[in-house]
């Protein structure tokens, strides 16, 4: 089998498990009947500032993390680098018993630097409700009493409201659910909790590597994106990333003439370098 076709076997398993979870609605209704709880859940941990530079509040980010987790029952340890000051990864997993995969979610807990003097009516790490977008003339609400239906129109604001703090809560309430509604995951679940991804993820590599046993899996799914414009679900196969490179340019020091100089020009007292090369 191709490692496409292993990886596409995958993700339709796990697309197979939600289908089955969302047929008769279960997952909609399980929102429905504890959305004050995982709302109060979601506005407690965004109003815990977390930029990875920030070593005391993104440890209080990955304690907060980690007593989610422990409610949930998923086994929570932090991962953590040699550098002392490294944001440790939040580590939780589920075993199924006779499972023969192992599927890794991914998604990261820190955020940006923000400048408050740049938000408008609200601070980033003081969480508000709006009424609908605030370039659409979004107005303050009070978070409702839990005798107070919630509008799903509303919005969040607040520092990582969306990314990534939402792809941690998503994927810890998605596991609620999905036990919630009888089923049951036909693969091991393990989940990482990136704590410096808007730094770059510069501890990553050692942490893959110190815990390379722990961190087996088939496939990993990356809940970091947004959704498709048309507001419908996707999967899409590879994540995005980037690739740094210092490049060193010479050149000459002052004005010089082809008919004089063609290709050769001297950049440095006692370099010469073929400029129609570098």
């Amino acid at each position: 089998m191709t490692a496409f076709k292993r990886l596409s076997t995958i993700a339709l398993a796990l697309l197979l498990v939600q289908s089955l979870a969302l047929a008769d609605g279960s997952v909609r209704e399980y929102r429905r009947a504890h959305e004050h709880e995982i709302l109060k859940e979601f506005l407690d941990l965004l109003a815990i500032p977390n930029v990875a530079s920030d070593r005391e509040n993104i440890h209080r980010n990955a304690a907060a993390i980690v007593t989610m987790m422990q409610r949930r029952k998923l086994q929570p340890r932090l991962l953590e680098a040699t550098d002392p000051a490294a944001p440790p990864a939040v580590y939780g997993e589920w075993k199924t018993p006779g499972a023969t995969r192992t599927l890794i979610l991914y998604a990261h807990y820190d955020g940006q630097p923000t400048d408050p003097n740049k938000w408008s009516g609200s601070l980033p790490w003081q969480p508000v409700l709006r009424s609908a977008a605030l370039e659409s003339g979004g107005t303050l609400l009070p978070v409702p009493k839990t005798t107070e239906a919630i509008n799903p129109e509303w919005r969040v604001y607040a520092r990582s409201a969306g990314d990534d703090k939402a792809g941690v809560m998503a994927i810890l309430v998605a596991f609620d659910a999905l036990l919630a509604s009888g089923a049951r995951p036909t693969s091991n679940l393990k989940f990482f909790f990136d704590g410096e991804e808007e730094a770059g993820s510069p501890h990553l590599a050692e942490l893959l590597r110190s815990n390379k046993q722990l961190l087996q899996g088939d496939a990993w799914i990356i809940c970091d994106g947004p959704v498709h414009q048309s507001g419908r679900k996707q999967v899409m196969f590879g994540v995005r990333g980037d690739t740094n490179v210092d490049v060193t340019v010479y050149g000459a020091k002052r004005p010089l003439h082809s008919g004089h100089y063609g290709n050769w020009a001297q950049t440095r007292p006692s370099s010469w370098r073929n400029c129609s090369r570098r």
